[in-house]
């Protein structure tokens, strides 16, 4: 019974841990727009950002953030660096596993996460 136990436990932990749903938006090329950009590359940028919202996302968001308002996270990053554009973006929302943990036990209440990835240039 307790081998059992000890079981089911470490696979719930396993399912946990590998859990979560993430949303990619990517070109293979690399490119989300239809121009090239061109520039000299000034460092890169990787800003992870959580929200908390009920229901939907798009129904009722707190905190004045979201995963709808990126260019709010860009636009610090490029202006520290001294960058204009962002080449090889990739944006993704979802949940990490904190954040199904804690949408699971709080009703209504969810948690996401959004991530900005990409290269910093200066054109």
């Amino acid at each position: 019974m307790k081998r059992t136990t000890v079981m089911i436990l470490l696979v719930l932990a396993a399912v946990l841990l590998l859990s979560g749903c993430m949303t990619q938006f990517a070109a293979q090329n690399g490119k989300l727009a239809y121009a090239d950009i061109a520039g000299t590359p000034v460092g890169e940028i990787n800003v992870e950002e959580g929200f908390i919202y009920i229901i939907h996302p798009e129904l009722i968001m707190f905190g004045e953030k979201g995963w709808e308002m990126i260019d709010q996270d860009i636009e610090p990053v490029l202006t520290a660096l001294g960058g204009t554009a962002v080449r090889d973006l990739r944006l993704s929302y979802g949940y990490t596993t904190i954040d199904f943990i804690l949408s699971y036990f709080i009703p209504l209440v969810s948690w996401g996460t959004y991530t900005i990835e990409g290269e910093v240039v200066r054109q």
